[in-house]
């Protein structure tokens, strides 16, 4: 492990490190910004082995994905004012729109109004009418259809 990497756990770096991933940086890309930032297998281990880390870390790529939807508003604006291409757009726009349903499912996710805890009781009731041998027939019993 290079000198300066930390392999002891510091909370106070993992929030600074998170911030950098909740605005929308790969984690592994941050580690490698600095000499002070653990390795990816350490940060590995401090997020198993920390709880606190693991929660943090968890809202970070939450959040990281409210960053990819302002990337995604940004790519409409550029498509709008004729800077890129909509053909290239879409392709960006989708696998953006890929990446925040994976970072954050519950908010971003093809099914994400129907995800929260709340239900819905529903009653299925028959028609009558539907156990009648002949749903014309009047309520007289007859079975010719009635004439208005």
């Amino acid at each position: 492990m290079p000198a300066g990497r930390p392999s002891d756990y510091d909370y106070n770096l993992c929030v600074e490190i998170c911030e950098k991933v909740a605005d929308g940086k790969n984690i592994k890309v941050v580690l490698s910004e600095k000499e002070e930032y653990p390795t990816f297998p350490t940060w590995c281990r401090w997020k198993r082995e920390n709880d606190e880390l693991f929660n943090l870390y968890t809202k970070s790529i939450q959040d990281k994905a409210e960053s990819v939807d302002f990337e995604i508003d940004q790519l409409i604006d550029e498509v709008k004012q004729g800077l890129i291409e909509p053909a290239q757009a879409r392709i960006i726009i989708d696998t953006l729109k890929w990446k925040a349903a994976k970072y954050y499912p519950r908010m971003f996710g093809d099914k994400a109004g129907l995800l929260d805890d709340s239900k819905v009781e529903v009653t299925l009731k028959t028609p009558d009418f539907l156990f009648n041998s002949n749903p014309l027939a009047n309520d007289k019993g007859d079975d010719e259809p009635t004439q208005d």
